[in-house]
């Protein structure tokens, strides 16, 4: 069984997955705003949508349903306890970017993000999970069709905003991919994350 140790996620090893959210050390693009009581930083992640917008008349995929940007919170109130975590299933979403930013963010929380490929079965390629520790001060945004699996939160619970393109149909949406014995893993499990460091 494949055992991945996380790495600490950086903007560099992260690229190919997508992009890590943060506040830029400099930037000499911020600008200061509200009346010069706060600075902002824009264009900190690429956010995609491959779908046309509910609007768009000139649809040039009908096959393909309308979809607009869900602004949701996901609650992660149940961190792992385990020493390790094993990987039963990934998730994707084809046409959308998935944004994941951490609210009230103080350092003492972290959570691991698992990244696999996609291959030529359009199914996740096992050998080329990778897995990345982030703290609760940093959020990621996934690129389109990035195969992931679901938030994994340790130490203490985390709250994130999100945001995703969502048409309501839900394999436009997100399509999970399970493991099974025959696609390499055992038992289900296909590697097992180290979460101890």
């Amino acid at each position: 069984m494949k055992s991945i140790q996380p790495i600490p996620i950086t903007n560099e090893n992260f690229a190919r997955w997508g992009q890590v959210v943060r506040l830029p050390d400099a930037d000499p693009n911020a600008v200061q705003v509200n009346q010069g009581t706060a600075q902002k930083f824009s264009h900190l992640a690429e956010f995609i949508n491959l779908r046309p917008a509910s609007t768009d008349s000139a649809n040039p995929n009908p096959t393909l349903t309308s979809a607009t940007a869900n602004i949701a919170i996901f609650k992660c109130y149940k961190p792992v306890e385990t020493s390790t975590f094993g990987i039963k299933l990934l998730e994707r979403h084809s046409y959308s970017s998935q944004m994941f930013m951490p609210m009230g963010g103080d350092g003492n929380g972290s959570f691991i993000v698992v990244t696999a490929e996609n291959g030529p079965d359009d199914k996740p390629v096992l050998s080329t999970l990778q897995a990345f520790r982030c703290n609760n001060t940093l959020g990621i945004n996934y690129k389109p069709n990035v195969w992931h699996h679901p938030m994994i939160v340790i130490e203490k619970p985390v709250q994130f905003m999100t945001i995703t393109h969502e048409s309501g149909v839900a394999l436009e949406d997100c399509e999970e991919y399970w493991f099974t014995k025959e696609s390499g893993s055992e038992g289900g499990v296909a590697a097992l994350i180290q979460l101890v460091q």
